[in-house]
């Protein structure tokens, strides 16, 4: 069909859509790999993501699937030791390397830059600023390589005191245009769910602490 832009194997649903709401599905705060159910804005389940966990395995792998239980995304971050700039690699369920998500840190402001297989800088999504999104919705603003327009963001949705304070599930919604390339959709999906996995770091790194 002429016109009409080639998506990865099991990507093709993210043609028709210009957003997704991302939900944790932890089963309780002893579940040890995180989980997540990622919706159409109409609230229809269209993947399912499932952290692998190996003692010796990887710092990060998770498998993202569709509804029929078949790989659809991988991602990767293959060394076990923390860096300032850790970096994701994405892949199709065939091996192909879609592009790299690389963790910034700029004055305190958590960012990332989405980078084709080449590590040319597609897009740049720009975090949150020290202190913000206390009792409120996190932005990450996703935008152009020269940062001169905004095209999407990733919002970590607060939920209110209550299930902040007795649930460790988290929340986030997933914008951008219809006429995206199919591919940056999935690494902006895959950019929420690093967000996600570097904040469960985080979290399971300051709980080992208070515990020594």
């Amino acid at each position: 069909m002429a016109g009409r832009p080639v998506a990865p194997p099991g990507l093709e649903y993210l043609l028709q859509v210009n957003g997704l709401l991302m939900k944790q599905t932890r089963k309780s705060i002893f579940q040890i790999a995180s989980t997540y159910d990622l919706f159409d804005t109409n609230g229809q389940l269209v993947y399912q993501a499932t952290e692998k966990r190996k003692f010796f395995g990887p710092r990060m792998d998770l498998r993202v699937a569709n509804t029929k239980g078949y790989n659809v995304l991988n991602l990767l971050v293959p060394l076990k030791w923390c860096s300032l700039n850790t970096k994701l690699q994405v892949s199709s369920s065939s091996g192909e390397l879609l592009g790299y998500i690389v963790e910034q840190w700029t004055s305190l402001t958590l960012s990332f830059h989405i980078l084709d297989p080449s590590g040319l800088v597609c897009l740049k999504v720009k975090g949150p600023g020290w202190g913000a999104g206390f009792m409120s919705d996190l932005h990450y603003k996703v935008l152009s390589a020269d940062k001169t327009t905004q095209v999407g963001v990733i919002t970590h949705v607060w939920r209110g005191l209550a299930k902040e304070m007795f649930s460790s599930k988290d929340n986030y919604t997933i914008n951008f245009p219809m006429d995206l390339h199919v591919s940056m959709k999935a690494m902006l999906m895959a950019c929420a769910l690093f967000i996600d996995l570097l904040n469960e770091e985080r979290r399971q790194r300051s709980q080992a602490s208070s515990h020594h």
